[in-house]
């Protein structure tokens, strides 16, 4: 198994219990459930079908509800859609909801007059479409068309020469997101973020939805705005955890630049030792097809060695084809990348971090040398000890946390083998955890672990040799 972990969207194509089973025993760590589509009670079954399965399997497979955000789109337009030529004049109205013959097109954001100026760019339809403001009075935007072709009803727009004030949590999130936490999601992805108070934001709502007692979801942002790269470092710093949204970041930057933006993301995660998801178009032609094209390999695998917690299907695993099929070429391709000298952290050339870095030096050192099989420790044990992952030892990080939503959470990050280990005394903490890795035949007789304890400062380990 890949110590990248593999986020899938879960749809028609999945929710099926056999098909759920596969995809966990292949590799899948986190299901996520897309709020822009469906309704409660098609996810709450979704989630009752994803517990169940994950119970089937013995996996702490996580929960990951996306909020839909504010998507800004065209209202509605005749059935054959109005054509755009090259080179001609368009108007845009936020003040109708349909179009009329020879009149404005509607756009469902009803500030958009404010936000925009002449010489600004509107995209419409993932970019395929691009015009250009050269005016605006009252309530209607004029532009000129620079790529035309034809648009249709609810077609997406994006504006990456304009900063919209709009609030990127909507009543819909909100009622949403209440139902998530009351659920018990283990992660909230928050789309379209501009602004870290945008963060701050929506842990308010979940502290005031949460049931008392239960563990909080963690949040992802995800970094799909060009205001988001621009502010990404204060951003990092008030999430749990990041998504790179490649599908709107390619339109909202240059797709030249992406790449690029993508390195640095991860990078930036890592420092901070916070997970990271790549997501979008990873395997995209599997949504029709039983393999991925040479580029959609290369592709995950770039990923891999950039040092991501974990990469993410999306239509491939919930409306397409073969999903079994799509978890096992990305687990494969992971293996591949991980098993090459491209994926190996040179320390020396990684970030300041906030873990200690003599520790983590000193167990990934031990695992190149084969001087350790495994690594062990615990939330009692260790402060944040998810941070060991600094180290990307080339050996399992077995983690014991005190309960089944702690754990699955922690299956988000790169090579950590949560299990639940119920409270006692730390004294007694090795001798408890070695019996139950054993019995979960996790490890074996003559196993060389690594226990870590202490802080983020003064932290070392005690080699144990299993017996």
């Amino acid at each position: 198994m890949s110590r990248t972990k593999i986020v899938c969207t879960i749809g028609p194509s999945s929710a099926k219990p056999a098909i759920l089973r596969s995809m966990m025993k292949g590799g899948m760590a986190v299901a996520r459930l897309n709020l822009s589509h469906g309704t409660h009670a098609s996810h709450r079954a979704y989630l009752a079908m994803i517990r169940e399965a994950a119970r089937e399997v013995g996996l702490p497979v996580a929960a990951l509800a996306d909020l839909q955000g504010p998507k800004i789109r065209l209202g509605v337009l005749p059935e054959a859609g109005v054509e755009l030529k090259a080179k001609s004049r368009v108007r845009f109205s936020t003040a109708v909801d349909a179009y009329r013959a020879g009149g404005p097109l509607p756009v469902t954001y009803k500030g958009l007059h404010k936000d925009v100026k002449a010489g600004a760019r509107l995209l419409i339809d993932d970019g395929l479409i691009e015009v250009k403001v050269t005016g605006v009075s009252g309530r209607v935007l004029t532009a000129s068309v620079v790529n035309g072709g034809r648009v249709t009803s609810h077609k997406g727009m994006n504006f990456p020469d304009s900063t919209l004030r709009v609030s990127p949590i909507t009543d819909k999130d909100k009622e949403d997101l209440a139902f998530a936490v009351k659920a018990g999601v283990e992660f909230v992805a928050l789309s379209f973020v501009t602004d870290p108070k945008d963060v701050r934001t929506l842990r308010s709502l979940i502290a005031k939805a949460l049931p008392k007692g239960k563990t909080p979801p963690r949040i992802v942002v995800k970094i799909e705005k060009h205001e988001a790269v621009r502010r990404f470092a204060e951003i990092l710093a008030e999430t749990d955890a990041v998504m790179v949204a490649r599908g709107d970041l390619g339109v909202e930057i240059p797709a030249a630049e992406v790449p690029v933006r993508q390195k640095e993301i991860i990078e930036a995660c890592r420092a901070a030792g916070k997970p990271v998801i790549v997501a979008t178009q990873m395997l995209d032609s599997m949504i029709r097809n039983p393999r991925p094209t040479r580029a959609e390999a290369s592709d995950v695998a770039n990923a891999v060695c950039d040092h991501a917690d974990a990469v993410m299907l999306s239509g491939e695993s919930a409306t397409g084809k073969y999903p079994r099929e799509a978890v096992a070429a990305m687990q494969a391709i992971a293996t591949e990348a991980e098993a090459s000298r491209f994926d190996d952290v040179r320390h020396e050339d990684q970030p300041g971090t906030d873990f200690d870095p003599p520790l983590t030096h000193a167990l990934a050192d031990a695992a190149v040398g084969r001087r350790i099989d495994a690594v062990l420790s615990s939330v009692e044990l260790f402060r944040d000890a998810e941070r060991l992952l600094g180290a990307r030892a080339q050996v399992p990080l077995h983690l014991a946390v005190p309960s089944d939503a702690l754990a699955r959470q922690a299956n988000l990050r790169w090579g950590v083998r949560p299990f639940v280990l119920k409270a006692g005394s730390g004294k007694t903490f090795a001798a408890r955890a070695l019996k139950a890795l054993k019995a979960a035949k996790r490890i074996r007789k003559g196993d060389r672990v690594a226990l870590v304890s202490g802080g983020v400062h003064g932290a070392g380990y005690d080699l144990v040799k299993v017996t």
